[in-house]
């Protein structure tokens, strides 16, 4: 759980010790990493203390920005590797300016994609790395600067959470870290009176929100009674138990506990219960010291010994001011070891970025080369595909030129325009049909008229000619020489238009598919029907169907039985 400003501190010294034994293959696999992965493997790295190897990670994220397009979680995942690496800079190494510019290189990349909860976490961060450096340089002296600092956090988180009522519980904690901060500060240097306004919008967002913090309404209840003057009430709302949630793990309680037993110092001291404040700060020294709490404890020690100077016991105050700047140098010594092993980090983070661009150049010459090939392929299916559809197309010309070609030879006849296109080579037949064809040829159009024989699929000119008792080459002879073409161009036409007619019928056939129909009218194959229909239609059926149904209009040329 997040907590206030000290929480971060409170980590300088327990984490020592590094196995850099990162290979190429883990860099690859960092760099390789999507979102949800980096941030598992971020958290796994945290939560065992190998913070060198969690650097290196969050080092290979921040890498990518800039460098190659990213889609937005990849995004996130830079600005919060750049805010960790700001952390570690914090925590770890004590260099405020590199946690500094980490901060800000995740704030900029957080407002230029408008990511507000990251804003949120960034804010209030760099607000803690203010207060904290401030602490330290100035041994805990009042900075007005930092209260407006935290006032503006507190704002930002409780605006958001004003847009979206059910915003993440990150703008709630950022939001108690705040505040809860501002209240500390306001109290330890009396300057409870400048938040008024602050405590009244935290009260009316626990009214609309149901947002509520333990300790931040103790510390609330706290100015309260400090602005009424109400000093023992003040201290008697400090004995509130703090409440012990899942999230609060015990270092995160004796940090609080830390908190609370500073301010009941101060109460105490506006109370002048001056003999009691100081016991109550020998109480927390030993506190602090058996919990190794050595930022806490340089607070308490530096209280101390101004408690000592103000009661004239010039032995005792000095004696804890040498212990105050011996724990101090203990804690700078720290810092100092800290940045030797931050050097060594540096080298290796810049080696890691070499190597990072190096994968990058070579996966950017591997995406190029697949590309190139995956052009070259189409171009190759494409040159096959057109190769193949001409070469059909002439094998199927040629095939119908060589039936024709057959069919005038068998008859005897001479083989004539067969340069001209398929459509167009006909029999030569005589000018004038006899009698006798033509008698033949009002029997045909009856049968082919009033049969439903007709539309049966192996109906053939065999059958044809027993129906009008004749043989099948007088039939022939007839359909050549009075409709100027075969059987088969006679049989397809009178299929289509009843085709025609079935597809306008959509009482009877509007739930037969095209390739129902097609079947009904004898063909057996949906696109043997199509090319069929579309040659003589002109249009596909699907195409006539939907003329139709969108304007009721009949092709003109389907208005009446067709002529020959």
């Amino acid at each position: 759980m997040k907590r206030f400003h000290i929480i971060l501190i409170a980590l300088l010294c327990a984490l020592t010790g590094f196995t850099r034994t990162t290979d190429d293959k883990t860099f690859e696999r960092f760099y390789n990493f999507t979102p949800k992965e980096f941030e598992k493997q971020l958290n796994y790295y945290i939560n065992l203390s190998q913070i060198d190897s969690a650097m290196m990670c969050a080092n290979v994220q921040t890498s990518k920005y800039g460098k190659e397009k990213l889609n937005l979680d990849e995004i996130v995942a830079c600005c919060d590797a750049f805010r960790y690496m700001g952390v570690i800079y914090l925590q770890d190494y004590y260099n405020y300016q590199l946690a500094t510019e980490n901060y800000q290189k995740a704030e900029q990349i957080a407002k230029a994609y408008n990511l507000t909860q990251q804003q949120a976490m960034i804010l209030t961060e760099m607000n803690i790395l203010s207060a904290t450096r401030n602490d330290i340089e100035t041994n805990f002296t009042y900075n007005n600067q930092i209260l407006n600092e935290f006032s503006k956090a507190f704002y930002f988180n409780l605006n958001n959470i004003r847009i979206n009522s059910s915003a993440s519980d990150d703008y709630k904690d950022y939001l108690e870290i705040s505040l809860s901060n501002l209240l500390y500060l306001a109290i330890k240097y009396d300057k409870t009176h400048d938040i008024v306004n602050e405590i009244s919008a935290y009260r009316d967002a626990v009214k609309r929100y149901g947002i509520s913090f333990n300790i931040t309404d103790i510390l609330c209840s706290t100015v309260d009674n400090c602005n009424a003057d109400n000093y023992n009430n003040a201290f008697e709302t400090l004995k509130t138990p703090i409440a012990r949630n899942t999230d609060l793990i015990d270092r995160d309680y004796v940090q609080l506990q830390a908190i609370i037993n500073n301010t009941k110092y101060f109460i105490l001291l506006k109370c002048g219960k001056r003999p009691e404040a100081l016991k109550l700060l020998l109480e927390q020294e030993h506190f602090l010291r058996e919990n190794k709490m050595t930022f806490e404890l340089l607070e308490v020690l530096q209280l101390i010994k101004q408690h000592y100077e103000v009661d004239g016991n010039a032995a005792m105050a000095k004696e804890y001011s040498l212990l105050y700047f011996t724990t101090k140098d203990e804690f700078i010594n720290k810092s100092r070891l800290g940045k030797m092993d931050e050097a060594k980090l540096n080298i290796e983070l810049e080696q890691t970025r070499e190597k990072i661009q190096e994968m990058s150049y070579h996966q950017r010459i591997q995406s190029m080369a697949l590309w190139s090939a995956v052009v070259i392929a189409l171009l190759a299916l494409t040159i096959l595909a057109v190769l193949y559809v001409h070469y059909r197309k002439t094998k199927r010309t040629n095939r119908l030129l060589y039936e024709r070609s057959v069919a005038l030879l068998d008859e005897g006849k001479e083989l004539r325009m067969v340069s001209a296109p398929v459509e167009n080579l006909e029999k030569p037949v005589p000018a004038e049909p006899l009698q006798a064809d033509l008698d033949l040829m009002e029997k045909i159009t009856a049968v082919m008229e009033t049969s439903p024989e007709v539309f049966v699929d192996t109906f053939n000119i065999n059958r044809l000619a027993d129906l009008v008792g004749a043989h099948n080459k007088p039939v022939s002879h007839a359909i050549n020489i009075c409709k100027r073409c075969n059987f088969n161009v006679l049989l397809n036409e009178y299929r289509i238009k009843e085709a025609c007619h079935r597809l306008m019928d959509t009482d009877t056939y509007g739930s037969y598919s095209i390739e129902g129909i097609g079947n009904s009218v004898g063909f057996k194959s949906r696109s043997y029907f199509a090319a069929v229909f579309k040659d003589i239609v002109g249009m596909t059926p699907s195409a006539f169907q939907k003329i139709y149904r969108e304007q009721g209009i009949v092709p003109n040329s389907f208005s009446n039985e067709q002529e020959s």
